[in-house]
């Protein structure tokens, strides 16, 4: 299991503009529950608490409530294969920092980002996503699942 912190880099553009995050992140697994991080799944926990700066000016701002609701959503569709590799333990990935420009971006995109920092750490198979552009609304849309769970 990874227990190194490493940076991933996620890019997107389907349209007249693209998404564009780095993302850095570790894993660690343990016997036993870990003491900090908050459960995203049996046996797999999220922490965000280190996280600063997001965005391009290095702020020291802290997450939104929903840009952490999507790094959880994308560890929650990486937890099945983490759950498999873990063999009985634990695994609280910790996100370090998250690095955006903000004509770049868009909180979704950190699903997205999360799930591929998961592929390129654990070895996973990619996690379909298809991302459609949606000139009407100017947003990438997000399919997450292959059966058409669009957002």
């Amino acid at each position: 299991m990874p227990e190194d912190v490493r940076t991933t880099l996620y890019r997107l553009r389907r349209g007249p503009w693209g998404i564009w995050i780095e993302l850095t992140a570790s894993a660690d697994v343990t016997a036993g529950a870990p003491a900090r991080g908050e459960p995203v799944a049996d046996r797999v926990w999220l922490d965000t608490t280190p996280v600063r700066a997001p965005g391009p000016s290095g702020g020291g701002s802290r997450l939104r409530a929903d840009e952490t609701e999507r790094l959880r959503h994308g560890l929650a569709l990486g937890a099945p294969a983490i759950q498999d590799r873990a063999a009985g333990g634990h695994t609280l990935v910790t996100v370090h920092r998250v690095v955006f420009p903000e004509c770049d971006y868009q909180p979704e995109g950190l699903t997205a980002a999360l799930l591929q920092w998961l592929e390129d750490a654990f070895g996973l198979p990619p996690h379909p996503v298809e991302a459609t552009f949606d000139r009407t609304t100017n947003r990438y849309r997000y399919d997450w699942t292959p059966t058409g769970a669009a957002e």
